[in-house]
């Protein structure tokens, strides 16, 4: 392997791979890229076994080649060389990688590419191709919502259930639920679950780009996921994920507008009240045209606030814990929010009242703790 390319260009590169890197592996080759010269091109590839990433960069090939080495050393190495053009040279052993650029050279130890491991073929006949903006939105939507906790390992991953009726992506774990549709991405009907880690990853790949492609393989256990160069592979999640649909309150005694700015403003202002720990607690009371927020702790004080809002239905309060309203909230981008629930022991559903069409919704569970939504003096 023999081949001159621009610094900066594999510096980027680098970068973006080493996301997928292992810091600790029980598998050193895990820790290394694998570099491919082909003609024209660089070509890196990085997995920590369950994701990958490969990418390609333009480059200068004097010498076909491949080469694993420490994913990095070579970042990091890479990005203190000068912005001059950068050679890099395989020994005849196959060893030793010669890097040289400008006034710069080095020599790394190469494992054997062989070893690296494999990925799946894909099956091109299970494409789909799919708009970058829109699914971005719908990723930035949904992803929040994956369980963290391995207990269950459906919930930690995003539901991509392509239907006639386009794309839903949906995602759980077990206290909120969000759900993003896509209507023009309409196909055969299947279910893949995408682990949440390679959703996010495929997220920031989507930032500047137009379309994204979604191919499986052949045995339906894994998906690449490209966007212009660069393609992200995942194992996906064996399992059936959770009905959707019937998470979704369909009654409402009770049914809130508030603007979202001054909504989020006050939830974050309450977070910081309430019990220590993970469950910080927020009342939120409909009443004649307001809704009152009241958040309170016994060593930390309390605090509230009110804001103007339309209110249908019973005049009725529900306990919410802020930290997950808060995830929530962020993720949503209209100017008012519709708020809706049918008694304080019963998921509040959220959906952004000017988005016409829209089938985007997120469900919260209530905290059910009778006494914080008495009201205070009886619950004194």
């Amino acid at each position: 392997m023999d081949l001159t390319l621009d610094q900066a260009t594999l510096s980027r590169a680098l970068r973006l791979i080493a996301r997928v890197v292992p810091t600790r592996s029980t598998l050193p080759i895990l820790q290394t890229v694998l570099l491919a010269a082909e003609a024209g091109r660089l070509r890196l590839t990085a997995t920590d076994g369950e994701l990958a990433l490969a990418t390609a960069v333009a480059a200068n090939v004097t010498t076909l080649g491949r080469a694993a080495i420490p994913a990095r050393l070579l970042g990091e190495y890479v990005a203190q060389l000068p912005t001059e053009p950068l050679r890099l040279a395989l020994d005849e052993s196959g060893r030793h990688l010669r890097a040289r650029c400008g006034r710069f050279a080095a020599t790394l130890a190469a494992a054997n590419p062989e070893d690296f491991p494999v990925l799946p073929a894909a099956d091109e006949s299970a494409t789909v191709d799919l708009d970058a903006r829109r699914l971005r939105r719908a990723i930035d939507r949904v992803a929040f919502a994956a369980a963290r906790d391995a207990s269950r390992p459906v919930l930690t991953a995003v539901l991509f259930d392509f239907g006639p009726d386009g794309l839903t992506l949906a995602a759980a774990d077990g206290f909120r639920l969000a759900r993003a549709r896509l209507p023009e991405a309409a196909g055969a009907g299947r279910q893949l679950l995408v682990p949440a880690r390679a959703v996010a990853e495929l997220g920031r790949l989507l930032a500047e780009a137009e379309v994204a492609r979604l191919i499986l393989t052949p045995d339906e256990h894994g998906a690449f996921l490209s966007v212009g160069e660069t393609t992200l592979f995942a194992r996906l999640i064996d399992g059936a994920f959770p009905d959707v649909e019937r998470v979704i309150p369909r009654d409402a005694r009770t049914r809130v507008t508030v603007d979202a700015v001054s909504f989020r403003q006050a939830v974050r202002v309450a977070g910081l009240f309430g019990s220590d720990g993970q469950v910080r607690p927020v009342v939120l009371e409909a009443g004649p045209e307001r809704l009152h927020l009241l958040s309170r702790g016994d060593e930390v004080g309390e605090a509230e606030s009110e804001l103007p809002a339309t209110v249908e239905g019973d005049h009725q309060a529900v306990a919410l814990n802020t930290r997950l309203l808060i995830d929530l909230l962020e993720s949503t981008d209209g100017s008012r929010l519709e708020l809706s629930w049918s008694s304080p022991q019963a998921p509040v559903l959220v959906r952004e009242a000017d988005a016409a069409g829209s089938d985007d919704v997120w469900v919260v569970m209530p905290l059910h703790d009778p006494a914080l939504t008495r009201p205070q003096a009886q619950a004194a």
